[in-house]
């Protein structure tokens, strides 16, 4: 299967990632007098940010005067569980009220009320103030549709099907990325002044997850192996998922909003147990409290014959059938499950993951010409992520990452097209491609999802962790024993991406389950069974890690404070204009 001639590109400022971050990135860049040049392995637009749901927080003040942007960084920082990046998060509550007015003047379509303010409706512990902003049912489709229209408009002309491998990197710098068009076969290589990473999380680590199937932690396992610092991996943002009927497993249920609705969690014998982890907020309690419960009553061995619990929303089926749920609702009914009467079953799956590559305010990773935004990023959330917090991080240091890469871009020169040893690289790929026989990959990425599952999942311990330590390393070696498959060319590639996209989510196994054993306490999205406590005197800070000889190492480093990062020449011009 012999792979095409090499396409050769150079740009500016090189987008790797086609949903909300990438997009924003796009804009910023543009408005900062560069064309970008975006590539994203799905069909653009895409990306989780396409399975929103209910809407995104702001604290614009439209449901209460009272709020305002300095509330919203206080309930984002006893949200975190003490670990934000504190910077980070003023920003994303602050600046997000701009970028939510941009996008609603792009045609979002934000739901208002008679007097032209936004309806917002209140979301889960710690929000002290309705922030919710919606528009009336789900989410995801008019706001993928509000920014493509923006950046092709534009003149952002998006690289679909492109599977980028490595990051280019030249001396201390990245100076582009390269990979293969997957349905033919060609591969692509970019030089680029600046790259902007929007790739998302790694979700296909589990089998169960409520995310496309292209998100598998690629830019993690790039920017480790260039070089770059991660931050925070050990916290994952866990959200209920269908676990029954069969035919509807997997489909997110928008369970948040349920909850919010007042909905109750019940296991199989009927009891409502988020009594015994937090009774005073039972069902509004934390994101990540609730997930863990869920994790807990699974393990102790009080969930259904689907390894479930079930939520109930019989008692306010009519409120919730009224707004953003009644989509949802629609679904369930065709698939035989009737909420008037009937139960939800679901089982806790990774929806969000708040580590990501260590970035200052401006989306700068710690290796020059390398910027991060969106989920591939770390640092915002802390140890749990508020809801509705998701889409304006990406809001927020999409648009920041892009403007700053652009901007920057502008005093480095030029990148020769032999920088990056991009040569080897594209003769592995040739040579993988030729792989027949040996070991199926899909096969292979079902082994590695087991083995997360069952020791790097919500509920975890040291001899857990250790176990897939050891595993993951004889799970890695595999890749050389991976066949290539398939009855034409285009299967053939695309199983090669196959398997180089379960090499990426190995190594992103690997730094959650270093982290995971080093935080020897529980906090937000990190539940150790072993040590069930939050330990401030030993762990009120990020662990760090980074790429040494191959191997992930590791620092507790102090929670970043308020002190800004220079910004890039030109930032204040460049955000105001039009």
């Amino acid at each position: 299967m012999a792979m095409n001639e090499v396409e050769r590109l150079s740009t500016d400022v090189l987008i790797i990632g086609g949903g909300v971050a990438g997009m924003m990135a796009a804009v910023a860049a543009l408005r900062s007098g560069i064309t970008p040049m975006l590539l994203t392995k799905g069909t653009y637009a895409s990306g989780s940010s396409s399975m929103a749901r209910g809407g995104h927080s702001v604290a614009i003040g439209h449901s209460s005067a009272d709020d305002n942007p300095e509330l919203f960084f206080e309930d984002t920082i006893t949200g975190g569980f003490g670990l934000n990046n504190r910077r980070l998060a003023m920003l994303m509550c602050t600046e997000s009220i701009d970028r939510t007015l941009e996008l609603d003047a792009w045609g979002l379509g934000l739901a208002r009320l008679a007097d032209g303010t936004y309806d917002q409706k209140m979301g889960a512990f710690p929000h002290r103030h309705a922030r919710l902003v919606h528009c009336g049912r789900l989410m995801g489709k008019p706001l993928m549709n509000a920014l493509s229209r923006k950046t092709k408009g534009a003149g952002v002309a998006p690289m679909d099907h492109v599977m980028l491998v490595d990051l280019l990197r030249h001396e201390d710098r990245v100076v582009g990325a390269w990979g293969f068009r997957y349905r033919e076969g060609t591969p692509v290589v970019v030089h680029a002044r600046a790259t902007v990473l929007t790739t998302g999380g790694a979700p296909q680590l589990h089998a169960l997850n409520d995310s496309p199937p292209t998100i598998t932690g690629d830019g993690y396992a790039m920017a480790w192996r260039a070089g770059a610092e991660l931050i925070d991996m050990e916290f994952i943002d866990y959200q209920m998922i269908t676990a029954a009927p069969a035919k509807l497993a997997g489909y997110p249920p928008h369970s948040s909003g349920f909850l919010n609705e007042g909905g109750y969690l019940l296991n199989r014998d009927g009891e409502r147990f988020m009594a015994r982890y937090d009774p005073e907020r039972m069902e509004r309690s934390t994101r990540s409290m609730l997930n863990r419960a869920v994790a807990m009553e699974l393990f102790e061995g009080r969930g259904t014959e689907h390894n479930a619990v079930r939520i109930d929303i019989r008692h306010v089926f009519e409120h919730a059938n009224s707004g953003a749920s009644a989509d949802i609702i629609k679904t369930f009914r065709n698939g035989g499950v009737d909420l008037s009467r009937d139960f939800l079953e679901v089982t806790s799956c990774p929806h969000t993951y708040l580590g990501g590559v260590r970035i200052d305010e401006w989306g700068r990773s710690t290796v020059p010409g390398l910027y991060v935004g969106g989920e591939a990023a770390g640092g915002i959330h802390g140890a749990n992520r508020l809801g509705g917090a998701a889409l304006i991080d990406s809001y927020v240091f999409g648009f920041r990452a892009g403007m700053a890469a652009a901007l920057e871009c502008k005093a480095t020169p030029s990148v020769a097209d032999d920088r990056g040893d991009w040569q080897s690289g594209v003769a592995a790929l040739a040579s993988w491609s030729e792989r027949s026989g040996g070991d199926s990959p899909e096969e292979w990425r079902n082994a590695v999802q087991a083995l997360v599952v069952e020791s790097v999942g919500l509920v975890r311990r040291a001899d857990r962790l250790q176990h897939a330590l050891a595993r993951l390393d004889a799970l890695e070696a595999r890749f050389a024993d991976v066949g290539v498959r398939g009855e034409t060319a285009r299967d053939r590639f695309d199983c090669l991406r196959l398997s180089l996209e379960t090499r990426n989510l190995v190594q992103v196994a690997r730094m959650l389950a270093t982290a995971a054993l080093q935080r020897e306490e529980s906090r937000g999205g990190h539940c150790r069974l072993d040590f069930p406590e939050r330990d401030d005197a030993r762990f009120l800070g990020n662990f760090v890690l980074w790429n040494e000889g191959g191997s992930v190492k590791h620092a507790l480093r102090p929670v970043p404070g308020l002190d800004a990062a220079e910004p890039p020449p030109g930032a204040v011009t460049a955000a105001l204009a039009a």
